[in-house]
């Protein structure tokens, strides 16, 4: 039986009797394990909301609903968006912003409903699920390495009328790329940047540096020699596709990752895991450097100036904004000058473009607090998957947060929330 309200900020009537309103976990468990068949069919932009849909209407029929503060601020994210289409002047306007809204909508569903879920969604199902998607980029990952130009053909794309189609967004989501191949003027070959089960290559190494601490969680939790091993060869097998989308951000985010945990791993006098991760440390580095990989990734830079274009976009974006700093545009917008979309290249920015000043302080109030709420956690697999949420206060600026990178955040979010008021999820 769930705590009473005594137990932790919880807002909701009274406790739940025994089996009272039990949550079932095909539809959580359909979208993270389910998310490769998801992918093949095409379905990634419609198969979501469907789900999302039915957790609503379980969540509804069983007439009490848990909640923690930090899911009262995203809804006041989502209500913000909606108020948000005051600013949105023409048919394409809306498509843009319907896409941002059903992954903010979708994503607090989905962590609303594992926050529930108590009953039949454990730490290890949901750890398990978050880990097939990893699996997903790692398998994905290498295929595109060895076949760069090719494009899914999905079910769905011989559904779909050729007119929507036409419209790039839904045309990656029908008929997906593997990569993203890129040739820059200069360079005396094309990089090949793994991008499946994403669009973009960036989309890849954000949920690559997301999901590598819920795996390295698994080493505190899992017992068996065998199951460790395995997980230390795919951890070895995620190198070469990883490296290949020469993600600087990527990079970042990771290293940010391993030197928060190896500072709470020392905090807590847990020498053992420590001193393994130090040295999973050092062998990385070392490999980064005699295998050429930094110079390759510093390399790219030299013939696409992606850092000085962002700074740009980065400058033109806070400009526009302040002169919509309440409601924003709704949706990026083209920037001629510079030919890339403002409210692009960046959570951060994507939220002060499209939803203004309030849209990006209520996103940051919610990673703050989930990070904040969660600080006091006592064991490895915990500080694993609070390294996610510490290194995404860098990664926001760098990388959009696409629906299955919100999700990862925000259900990891949930998962240390739930293990902090419920004696029964020690394992964090």
């Amino acid at each position: 039986m769930l705590p009473a309200t005594r137990t932790g900020p919880y807002l909701f009537s009274p406790p739940l009797r025994e089996n009272q309103g039990t949550l079932p976990a095909w539809p959580l468990v359909t979208y993270l394990y389910g998310f490769p068949l998801i992918w093949l069919l095409g379905a990634s932009q419609f198969a979501p909301s469907l789900l999302a849909v039915s957790m609503l209407l379980l969540m509804l029929t069983r007439r009490q609903i848990l909640t923690h503060p930090v899911h009262w601020i995203w809804l006041a994210l989502i209500i913000w968006a909606l108020v948000c289409t005051v600013s949105l002047t023409s048919p394409g306007n809306y498509l843009g912003w319907f896409q941002r809204f059903m992954n903010l909508a979708n994503a607090g569903v989905f962590a609303l409903y594992y926050f529930n879920a108590r009953q039949r969604i454990s730490l290890p199902l949901l750890l398990g699920g978050l880990i097939t998607v990893w699996l997903t980029l790692l398998v994905l990952g290498h295929l595109a390495l060895l076949f760069p130009e090719a494009r899914l053909t999905t079910p769905m794309s011989l559904i779909l009328p050729a007119g929507l189609q036409a419209n790039e967004w839904v045309r990656d989501a029908v008929r997906p790329p593997l990569a993203e191949v890129q040739w820059p003027w200069g360079a005396e070959q094309a990089y090949i940047r793994p991008a499946a089960p994403f669009p973009y290559a960036n989309s890849w190494g954000l949920a690559y540096a997301l999901l590598t601490p819920v795996l390295l969680s698994c080493y505190f939790l899992l017992t068996g020699k065998g199951a460790k091993l395995l997980l230390t060869l795919a951890l070895l097998a995620s190198l070469s596709p990883a490296l290949a989308t020469s993600n600087r951000g990527m990079l970042l985010g990771l290293g940010l990752s391993l030197t928060y945990l190896a500072l709470r791993l020392f905090l807590a006098s847990v020498w053992r895991p420590l001193a393994y991760l130090l040295a999973l440390a050092t062998g990385l580095v070392t490999y980064l450097v005699t295998s050429g990989a930094i110079e390759k990734i510093l390399g790219r830079q030299e013939f696409s100036d992606s850092t000085g274009g962002r700074a740009e976009l980065y400058r033109l974006t806070l400009d526009y904004a302040l002169r919509s700093p309440l409601v924003g545009y709704g949706t990026s917008r083209p920037a001629p000058s510079i030919g890339v979309s403002l409210g692009t290249q960046g959570y951060v920015w994507a939220l002060l473009f499209c939803f203004g000043f309030v849209g990006l302080g209520l996103f940051l109030c919610y990673l703050l607090y989930s990070l904040l709420a969660t600080w006091q956690l006592k064991t490895g697999a915990g500080f694993c998957l609070h390294s996610l949420l510490f290194s995404s206060l860098l990664m926001v600026f760098f990388y959009s947060y696409d629906l299955m990178q919100l999700t990862s955040l925000l259900l990891v979010a949930s998962a240390l929330l739930r293990a902090k008021y419920n004696p029964q999820e020690a394992s964090l």
